[in-house]
């Protein structure tokens, strides 16, 4: 039991990210204001899925166990929450639209994320 609870407790930025990443993306498009320039949304969605992906490799780095298949394990999931959310936004919310574009930038910033960390942790150098 307390081996679960300390597993858990690495992947608790993960879990806080999604949540976060949740109620932002639930919000009103009134309450919310990121008008800095055009497409900054897709920044912002390249941004939070990426990041998403980073810290999902950390829980499993942490524990020992970051590999290329827990690696594609993260984005899998990143990228099916980032889907999930697209279609909460276009059927539940009001005001807001699912929009393909957006869940685009969520998986080319998942992609970009595991590419980060897939060259950091799980890529053999080899010194001359």
């Amino acid at each position: 039991m307390r081996k679960q609870v300390n597993r858990l407790l690495y992947f608790t930025p993960a879990i806080g990210w999604m949540c976060s990443v949740l109620i932002l993306s639930t919000q009103r498009l009134n309450t919310v204001q990121i008008p800095l320039f055009p497409g900054i949304d897709k920044v912002v969605h390249f941004t939070f899925y990426g990041i998403m992906v980073i810290v999902f490799a950390w829980a499993y780095y942490k524990l020992n166990q970051l590999n290329l298949s827990k690696l594609l394990i993260a984005v899998y999931w990143s990228i099916l929450f980032g889907g999930l959310i697209e279609l909460i936004q276009h059927y539940l919310i009001d005001g807001r639209t699912g929009d393909w574009a957006d869940f685009a930038a969520n998986t080319i910033g998942a992609l970009f994320g595991s590419y980060i960390v897939y060259k950091k942790y799980l890529t053999r150098t080899t010194q001359k």
